[in-house]
C-alpha cells in the first residue's frame, strides 16, 4: 500500500492548496493562511466574542454557516478514515499484530481486522 505524504486540503479552512503551503500532520493539513490565523488569534486571545475567541466555532455562526460546514467536516472526516487506513497499512506492512493496533486504537484484535481487512 503506497503512503500518501500528506492530505490534499487544510483541515480547517477546506481549501485546497492552490499556491499555499500546507503543514501536515497525521490525517489533518492546515495552510499557511490558516496558520496566521491561529497566531493571530493565540496573540490577541484575552476573552474577546465573535468569531475570534476561543469556543466552539458554531457559536458565533448562523444556520446557514452550520449547514455550510458540514460537507467540509465530513470531507476532513473521509481525509482522516484514508489516513488512519494509510497507517494501519504501514503497521502491517511492518508485521505489526493485529492485536497491537486495536489496543492502539482501544478496540479488539477482531475489530481491527474486520474494519481495515479490505483496505490492506
Amino acid at each position: 500500500m503506497p503512503v500518501k505524504s500528506h492530505p490534499e486540503f487544510c483541515a480547517f479552512c477546506g481549501t485546497t492548496p492552490g499556491g499555499r503551503r500546507l503543514v501536515a500532520g497525521p490525517g489533518v493539513a492546515i495552510c499557511e493562511t490558516c496558520v496566521a490565523k491561529a497566531v493571530d488569534i493565540l496573540k490577541n486571545a484575552g476573552g474577546g466574542v465573535g468569531p475570534d475567541a476561543f469556543g466552539p466555532a458554531w457559536d458565533h455562526m448562523s444556520d446557514e454557516e452550520v449547514l455550510s460546514h458540514l460537507p467540509e467536516v465530513s470531507r476532513v472526516g473521509l481525509s482522516v478514515e484514508d489516513q488512519l487506513r494509510t497507517w494501519v497499512g504501514v503497521a502491517r506492512e511492518r508485521k505489526i499484530s493485529w492485536a497491537a493496533i486495536g489496543a492502539a486504537l482501544g478496540i479488539t484484535r477482531q475489530s481491527a481486522w474486520e474494519r481495515f481487512k479490505e483496505h490492506l
